[in-house]
């Protein structure tokens, strides 16, 4: 038996290096993740398989977990199997594969999210089911164990997803309802050494303790006050309160010429504000953006050096995955004709496979729209209202049989279907050769819970207005193919 857990990275926001001090800071969940396979042998022995940081073939005995000379890729999945083992023992050995869409290059938390995948998974398989508190706890210990410092909110995201007000060590983990945020991520190619970071601050800390607490203090109160103003929407208020934020960082001595160079670009270019995110040195610099600036500040990012990091904050938390990652997709070349296959994971995040998928838009009887709201489990777009039905092409399956599949598989019914049209669709990470049809239906459905939270008809006014109010957010295809029916303009 095995089982694929999977978990966001997260992007600070306010709070940096103050956080390890015991004042709060705003991180969200990103919705680039990781993801560990797990599964118990019985062979005794340790196995784990993970490409991203060059571990590959990985073997030692359960016996002697977390001794001798462990490879830096390896440390954190293995001192979280030995910590696991030892709260609640068994006696089998363990195979894990972990994938990443994200470089580790990134300061996304790859090994926070890695940790608490690989907890979640055993936590699932022996039958030890952890609630998310228990989960941080054993997960954040992991984290000290391995480095010896850290504040845990790197955890925390990856347990509780969306967007956090925390506090060191877990003592206050608080969601906030924050629907979108206008975040321009830039990465300036120089991955920073976290822990060398937080050593360096720490001697200054040591040597002037009522100058770099003043200055805590200070990031503290601006980042109760930036806790209001995302909460409000007040975006332009936020990015001030960044420009703060990043005065103090500097005066910490954590920011970089090439960091500056990038939050200055931002700024110029129409981003309210900028900041560095995470621990300073290089790696990534944030800024909030008006939508109309934001093609001006991505350009103005990489004319500086930069490279724009497309990501959406508020991902979900950590989660079992209910979407086989092998499963084979048509991939075809612009004109449809097929030049191979490859697995989900490869197409879901590679916008040169273009891979055959299919939508359906189930009218009633009023001319109302059938939309189906994805689970949070799915792994992409979870959360989103969708067409009425949708999904991949397999292998070996035309655009109607594949149709007809997941009509029965979602909706738990058959009822004729009309082709309307066939057209490329670009995401973010993948691009999709969509075959649309409809059909009309008054219902019954049988919906499956793996696959949609609900669904729910709507007229066109509901839905323009949930559009205009961001009460009601639409995945990609689902946008195109209402425009297509004349829904939407």
């Amino acid at each position: 038996m095995n089982i694929t857990v999977s978990a966001p990275g997260k992007l600070m926001i306010f709070g940096e290096h103050a956080v390890v001090y015991d004042r709060p800071c705003l991180v969200t969940a990103v919705d680039q993740r990781m993801r560990a396979t797990v599964e118990l042998t019985d062979d005794n022995a340790f196995h784990l398989d993970a490409p991203e940081v060059n571990v590959s073939g990985y073997k030692r005995p359960m016996t002697e977990l977390g001794t001798g000379d462990i490879p830096k890729g390896a440390k954190f999945v293995e001192i979280a199997v030995k910590n696991f083992i030892e709260k609640y023992p068994f006696s089998s050995g363990i195979q894990i594969v972990t994938a990443s869409d994200f470089s580790s290059l990134f300061g996304f938390g790859s090994s926070s999210a890695s940790t608490v995948c690989v907890l979640k998974a055993l936590s699932e398989l022996t039958g030890k089911i952890l609630d998310n508190k228990a989960l941080f706890d054993l997960a954040y210990k992991t984290v000290l164990d391995v480095q010896g410092k850290g504040s845990g909110f790197d955890v925390a995201a990856a347990i509780y997803g969306g967007t956090l007000y925390f506090v060191t060590g877990g003592n206050i983990i608080e969601p906030l309802q924050v629907d979108t945020m206008p975040l321009v991520i830039g990465y300036t190619g120089v991955k920073a050494d976290t822990v060398t970071l937080m050593t360096a601050v720490a001697e200054k800390m040591k040597a002037q303790p009522e100058r770099v607490g003043r200055i805590y203090d200070a990031i503290a109160k601006l980042t109760e006050e930036a806790k209001t103003k995302l909460l409000e929407g007040d975006w332009e208020r936020v990015g001030r309160l960044m420009d703060f934020n990043q005065d103090y960082l500097r005066d910490v001595g954590v920011s970089s010429e090439i960091l500056e160079a990038l939050i200055s670009a931002a700024k110029s270019a129409g981003a309210f504000g900028a900041k560095l995110s995470g621990a300073g040195g290089g790696d990534c610099m944030i800024s909030v953006t008006p939508d109309h600036s934001r093609p001006n500040v991505e350009a103005a990012i990489e004319a500086a050096g930069g490279q724009v990091i497309h990501i959406a904050a508020n991902a979900p938390g950590v989660r079992v995955e209910t979407d086989d990652q092998n499963e084979l997709f048509v991939v075809v070349d612009e004109n449809d004709h097929v030049v191979g296959h490859k697995t989900r994971q490869e197409c879901n995040h590679n916008p040169a496979l273009i891979h055959r998928a299919v939508e359906l838009l189930i009218f009633d009887s009023h001319g109302r729209v059938l939309l189906q709201k994805r689970s949070m489990t799915k792994d992409t777009r979870p959360g989103f209202w969708s067409t009425s039905v949708g999904g991949h092409v397999g292998k070996d399956e035309s655009y109607e049989t594949a149709m007809r599949r997941e009509l029965q598989e979602e909706l738990g019914i058959q009822i004729p279907i009309v082709y309307v049209s066939k057209q490329i669709v670009h995401f973010t990470e993948e691009t999709e050769m969509e075959a649309l049809f409809t059909a009309t239906y008054d219902g019954p459905f049988h919906t499956n819970p793996q696959e949609m939270d609900e669904v729910k008809f709507f007229d066109k006014r509901e839905i323009v207005f949930g559009l205009a109010t961001n009460k009601l957010q639409l995945t990609e295809a689902a946008l195109q193919n209402l425009k297509t029916m004349g829904v939407l303009s």
